[in-house]
């Protein structure tokens, strides 16, 4: 049939939505990154600190039981400390998607309950946390899933894909600065695909 126009596939193909952002959901490119607490007063300050700024007390979304025992409601940062935040945690999080969240349901982002309500509460763009949130977040998001979904698209519509070894093939993140897909047991960070032209 006719290619879909650049709008077709920014918002008129559904289920390419669906699974393009159940994708980023799943396997964001980055599993994690650092932040800092900024100096409130530097809006424009646009290099990011190694280290927190000033002290700073971050609210939490619900009590959390420490190590000690004591429920807290906030946690204070110091000036020098460095926050972790684990996007793919946090994306694949029960607490967050629900009982299923570590299962590829692209069928959740069509479902009219499908979003669950903390997810909800995520402010990010699409309840994700794979390109970040706030002043920081990726300026070229539109861009990268407007060409993941062009991309896609192309692909699945002309080829084949299968893993070399079969369906049930056991694949892995292997460790790196980047997370880049192996086979368990191989080495190397490579996903082998047996790939052949669709004739439909």
């Amino acid at each position: 049939g006719e290619e879909p126009t650049y709008d077709q596939q920014q918002n008129g193909l559904p289920y390419l939505d669906a699974v393009v952002h159940e994708t980023l959901r799943m396997h964001p490119p980055l599993t994690d990154f650092v932040r800092v607490v900024l100096n409130p007063c530097s809006p424009l300050n646009l290099k990011p600190p190694s280290q927190a700024a000033e002290d700073d007390v971050i609210p939490l979304s619900e009590p959390v039981v420490t190590h000690s025992g004591e429920t807290v409601n906030s946690i204070s940062v110091a000036r020098g400390t460095r926050i972790g935040i684990p996007v793919s945690c946090i994306n694949r999080s029960v607490g967050i998607w629900g009982e299923d969240a570590k299962v590829f349901r692209p069928e959740r982002w069509l479902e009219e309950d499908g979003i669950p309500r903390k997810a909800n509460d995520i402010q990010a763009y699409r309840h994700l946390m794979t390109f970040v949130d706030g002043p920081r977040t990726c300026l070229g998001k539109g861009f990268a899933v407007g060409e993941f979904k062009a991309v896609m698209s192309v692909l699945v519509k002309n080829f084949v894909f299968e893993m070399r070894d079969g369906p049930d093939t056991q694949v892995e993140l292997g460790r790196g600065l980047l997370p880049r897909p192996r086979i368990v047991g191989e080495q190397g960070t490579a996903v082998p695909l047996r790939v052949r032209r669709y004739e439909g």
